[in-house]
Formats: structure tokens, C-alpha cells, sequence
């Protein structure tokens, strides 16, 4: 787990870096004359779906910010890496589905490469709702310091 949490920018970084290099393989590959790498539809449902489980899991740290329930340390900890992971993961799979889309958007009409882009482009897109069911996670399990805790700690330190 990161101190500070996983910010959007390291995220954006790892799904533009999984992006390009997926685009250079793709075009690679396509150039040497070998069929492009196919994916099929419910990759995109998949990835939907754990980002769904994700922010399930987490609703229990929502509801805790809320004053609803109460949800051990042990327990915030290991949700919070599970969100943490489910962002950087969903970014590396995002920028690696849709570094194929658009690897094969050029030959959009031959040989059925245009259906094969719509699904690695599905497929990305259900890798973002991972990451943001992540990051959205994430930010549910950011603890606000109150007001007394910080007179406290000054007290404390003086």
C-alpha cells in the first residue's frame, strides 16, 4: 500500500506506457504478416464485473466514513490494497487492450480487424471501470484527521 494512496497521475502513467507498448507489439506483429491476437467479448463483461466486486467490497469503508458501521483495521488495510491493486491493474490491462484497438483501427476493413478493435476497445473499457472502482475505493478508505486530533497532537508534542 502507498502512504500517501495511488494518485491519478501514476495511474495514467502506467495506462499510457501499457498503451504504447501494446500499440508498437501490435503493429509489429500485424507488419510481420502473423494474424492479430484476438480477445473476445466477455473480457470487457469480466473486467465490468470486478470492478462491480470491487466497490461491493468496499462499501463497507463508505458506510464506516458515514457512521454506520465499524470496520477493523486489518480489514480497512486489506480493502485498501485491493482497491490500490484493482487501479493499477485495470490501468496496465486498460493500456493493453486498447494499445490493440487502436494498433488495428488502420486495417479497420480487412479481414474483420474493424469487429476485432470494437472488442479490444470493449475490452479497455471495462478495464477503466476497474480502475475507477479502484481509485473510487480508494478514496473511501482516505481517513479525514479531525480537528481534536490535531489539537491533541499538538498538546502532546509542546
Amino acid at each position: 500500500m502507498l502512504e500517501r494512496g495511488l494518485r491519478l497521475p501514476t495511474v495514467l502513467v502506467v495506462l499510457v506506457a501499457c498503451g504504447a507498448l501494446s500499440w508498437s507489439f501490435g503493429r509489429w506483429w500485424i507488419a510481420g504478416g502473423n494474424a492479430p491476437l484476438r480477445v473476445g467479448w466477455i473480457a470487457g463483461v469480466l473486467l465490468v464485473a470486478m470492478g462491480a466486486i470491487v466497490l461491493v467490497t468496499g462499501r463497507r469503508m463508505w458506510r464506516m466514513r458515514h457512521g454506520r458501521t465499524h470496520v477493523e483495521p486489518l480489514v480497512a488495510a486489506r480493502v485498501l490494497g485491493l482497491a490500490q491493486a484493482s487501479a493499477l491493474t485495470g490501468a496496465v490491462i486498460a493500456g493493453l487492450d486498447l494499445g490493440q484497438a487502436i494498433a488495428l483501427a488502420p486495417d479497420a476493413g480487412f479481414a474483420g480487424r474493424g469487429e476485432l478493435a470494437v472488442k479490444w476497445a470493449v475490452a479497455g473499457l471495462g478495464a477503466l471501470v476497474l480502475v475507477a472502482a479502484g481509485l473510487v475505493v480508494q478514496a473511501w478508505c482516505r481517513i479525514d484527521r479531525d480537528h481534536d486530533d490535531e489539537e491533541s497532537g499538538r498538546s502532546e508534542v509542546s
